[in-house]
């Protein structure tokens, strides 16, 4: 596709509970993405796990991913502007 940009950040994943059932919260090692610049990503988990599970997925994760990678393209950047 043309002008693609992608850009790369570390992660690492932690528990949270703020309304609603747990999530896995993505934290940025670094805050060298703009387009994520004030975006918190979280995964909600189902209702019913216990938290030591969600510690284990969370933990599992951080074990296993190293980064996340963002794609955008010319006409995303034009279409989040035009908004």
């Amino acid at each position: 596709m043309a002008n693609e940009k992608t850009e790369r950040a570390g992660v690492g994943f932690a528990v949270g509970r703020q309304a609603g059932p747990a999530a896995i919260e993505i934290r940025l090692h670094h805050d060298t993405i703009p387009v994520l610049k004030g975006v918190q990503i979280a995964f909600e988990l189902l209702n019913g796990l216990s938290p030591d599970q969600a510690r284990k997925i969370a933990d599992m994760l951080s074990e296993n991913v190293v980064g996340i990678r963002v794609i955008t393209t010319a006409d995303a950047k034009a279409e989040a502007a035009s908004n």
